[in-house]
């Protein structure tokens, strides 16, 4: 009787105290989304479209955002990582070439944010726990330029994914090397080239993406085919990158490379 008594006394109190913590963790989910949204509300209405595109930064930090990583500076395009408090948010800005003025301000959720902003709110957090038990300590963040962390990029390069995907199988090496070259890929890196596989880096349209492509060993013909974004590049994949979004020109040095990235350069500069 004891041992039931003190059974049913146990389960009742775990019952009531996790019934009072569900709520407080939705209570806190609730409230951040809240600062989110009203931290969107306020950067919607003061980063209006068809200001110099120079303009943006500067307002940006005058209302007490802190920009931790910039992933685009173009001439057409501009894009931050912001942070305030333990909020982060993602500013994507159109810009035409022609006036130097926004066209498109977007402020979006920061879903892939660099090591710079997950730094930087990891800061905030320590500064605002430090000032609660009277602690100043120093307040560090290093900004990036780092635009694998863009969320537009992942997901302009789905549509990549689904065209790679999108190829026959039942044929072999060559075959999807030209269809890849056809539809506007350079190929990069080979990472891989084995009877059974054969692994490839390609950009197109300044997307990177990888290729992963399976063999049937007795026929050497393609039996699937997966792809993906490629976030953690190859040198000479990066450069690739650049060299067709005209952000270098530079080649990859040779003593970076290994012989099928050799080989898979030479296939780039013979394809374009």
């Amino acid at each position: 009787m004891k041992t039931f008594f003190y059974t049913s006394a146990g389960a009742f109190f775990l019952a009531g105290a996790l019934v009072l913590t569900v709520p407080a963790i939705a209570g806190a989910r609730s409230d951040s989304s809240e600062h989110w949204n009203q931290g969107q509300a306020e950067l919607q209405k003061n980063l209006s479209p068809g200001q110099p595109a120079d303009v943006y930064r500067r307002k940006l930090e005058d209302m007490g955002y802190k920009v931790t990583s910039v992933n685009y500076d173009k001439p057409d395009y501009l894009e931050y990582e912001l942070i305030k408090g333990d909020q982060t948010w993602e500013v994507q800005i159109d810009v035409d070439q022609d006036t130097h003025r926004a066209t498109k301000v977007d402020v979006v959720q920061n879903l892939w944010k660099t090591d710079a902003t997950k730094a930087a709110l990891e800061d905030n957090k320590r500064v605002a726990a430090n000032e609660e038990s009277g602690y100043h300590g120093d307040r560090r963040t290093a900004e990036m330029r780092n635009n694998q962390y863009s969320d537009r990029d992942r997901t302009s390069s789905t549509q990549l994914v689904k065209e790679i995907e999108g190829l026959p199988v039942g044929h072999d090496k060559q075959y999807y090397k030209d269809a890849l070259r056809k539809h506007g890929y350079n190929i990069s890196r080979v990472d891989k080239d084995d009877t059974d596989e054969m692994k490839l880096e390609a950009v197109k349209d300044g997307r990177s993406v990888k290729v992963d492509i399976g063999f049937d060993e007795d026929t050497g013909r393609s039996t699937k085919i997966d792809a993906s974004s490629l976030w953690a590049e190859s040198e000479s994949t990066t450069r690739t990158r650049e060299a067709q979004t005209g952000e270098s020109s530079r080649g990859v040095p040779d003593h970076h490379m290994s012989d099928a990235e050799r080989r898979s350069q030479a296939d780039t500069y013979r394809s374009r």
